[in-house]
């Protein structure tokens, strides 16, 4: 039976919905260490910036900046004295009842789906090839919907 996330809107198969794909691909990602090493900081990030609500602005304006850096070539050591940076000592990336900017896409067109579903293993190069393609499509479509909004915002202003 195909339903939707009342998230991220994705569209999706009995048993393939966001949050068991997310917890697969974590599954996948942790017993294959090339394909941990190689996304697993813009796959996380993909994640949370499609299914944002609970997190404060400034975590997914991080989430945003650690897609784009990676996307760029950045090693992951930059990005963990990055994010340590961003984080340090007792900044929290949760707040209850939090939600994402009034201008914040709210469909994608790449979701986690196209990434990974419970019960398949890819080639792990075909894997870190979708995953860096959805991370790619996610700040495009966050990049446009801030740069046509007229609310001020925070998130996406690289």
């Amino acid at each position: 039976m195909t339903q939707s996330c009342k998230h991220c809107h994705a569209v999706y198969e009995d048993g393939a919905d966001c949050e068991s794909c997310f917890h697969a691909l974590l599954a996948y990602e942790n017993e294959r260490p090339a394909a941990f090493g190689a996304v697993h900081h813009i796959t996380v990030a993909s994640y949370y910036l499609q299914h944002p609500a609970g997190y404060t602005h400034e975590a997914l304006d991080h989430w945003r900046e650690v897609i784009g850096r990676a996307l760029a070539g950045a090693s992951i050591r930059d990005l963990r004295e990055f994010s340590g940076k961003t984080f340090e000592g007792s900044k929290r990336v949760r707040e209850p009842g939090a939600t994402p900017p009034a201008w914040w896409p709210v469909s994608w067109p790449l979701a986690i789906q196209s990434v990974f579903v419970p019960d398949s293993i890819p080639e792990v190069d075909d894997y870190v090839d979708r995953a860096r393609e959805w991370a790619r499509a996610t700040i495009r479509a966050i990049d446009t919907a801030a740069s046509t909004s007229d609310t001020p915002r925070r998130a996406a202003r690289r």
